[in-house]
């Protein structure tokens, strides 16, 4: 009975080991699978953070691609901006250029003239010569003693009348254009005769007042007190500038040469305030430029 027993149990613990070996190898082969499942997970995160990198790698060339043309629009925007700083000098060269060239025109307009002027009249003075040779009295003037002129023949003896019906020839009067008036004006100034060039540039604006001088011409009138020293006139003629011809290319010119009027009368605080508009109202100008370095000069002082 006991052996059976024993039997018995020894079969029931063989069964059981049996059992617990078969479950031991489905948890290992659930564990090998689990592993390759992870591993395959690894590897795919692994091939995403290479495209990831490969993508980043990318984007910093793309990004040094940018950065690259953020500069250089960067520089070619410097470069705009300072050519247009060099436009208003170009501008002003420009105009003194002309200026000197219109010197040279009236020049050889006035040795012209004068050549002109010393030409004879021949035909005019044929024509005066003619009357006084065909011309005779008829008769004299009863009253009148024998061989004693008629009364105004003495006067008339230098010059001789024309025949009847035909009038003596004139020389035209002498004409000046706009441009000729300028320039002789112009051309005092820069010989330094500011009292005639003063005279002359309102001349100037008094017979051709919607020339496109009038402004420029006004403004050297400004520019004649201010070598004169004569700052209060000076700042008077600028003002005359500034508010009859506010958008005219003398404007900001006058605003600089009003506040440096300014300074020289020791006013320092309305020049500073005129540089100050000036530069807020013309900032591209060169004379913008001068004024803020004035502003500085002045304020560190």
């Amino acid at each position: 009975m006991s052996k059976r027993f024993l039997g018995a149990a020894l079969l029931i613990v063989l069964a059981a080991a049996a059992a617990g070996q078969d479950k031991s190898k489905k948890t290992y082969e659930l564990i090998y699978e689990d592993v390759q499942v992870l591993k395959k997970q690894v590897q795919d995160l692994q091939a995403r953070l290479d495209r990831t990198a490969e993508d980043l790698h990318v984007l910093r060339e793309q990004l040094k691609v940018l950065a690259d043309q953020v500069r250089q629009s960067a520089a070619d925007q410097a470069g705009v901006k300072d050519d247009l700083k060099v436009i208003p000098s170009q501008y002003q060269d420009m105009l003194r250029k002309i200026d000197q060239l219109m010197v040279e025109v009236q020049k050889v307009a006035a040795d012209l003239a004068a050549s002109r002027a010393k030409e004879p009249a021949a035909g005019g003075e044929a024509a005066q010569e003619k009357p006084s040779k065909e011309s005779s009295p008829a008769k004299k003037p009863a009253g009148s003693k024998s061989g004693a002129a008629p009364p105004g023949a003495k006067a008339a003896a230098g010059t001789s009348a024309p025949p009847a019906g035909q009038t003596q020839p004139t020389r035209p009067a002498p004409s000046i254009s706009p441009q000729e008036a300028y320039t002789m004006a112009y051309n005092d100034y820069l010989k330094g005769n500011y009292a005639l060039a003063i005279e002359s540039f309102k001349l100037y604006r008094q017979q051709f007042p919607d020339s496109p001088l009038a402004d420029n011409a006004l403004y050297w009138i400004g520019e004649c007190y201010y070598s004169q020293r004569k700052f209060e006139e000076a700042i008077d003629a600028f003002n005359d500038v500034i508010q009859t011809y506010p958008e005219g290319d003398k404007a900001s010119a006058a605003y600089l040469k009003k506040g440096l009027s300014y300074v020289e009368l020791g006013k320092k605080d309305e020049a500073i305030a005129v540089f100050k508009l000036l530069i807020a109202k013309y900032p591209l100008q060169d004379e913008a430029r001068i004024a803020q370095d004035k502003i500085k000069e002045l304020t560190e002082k």
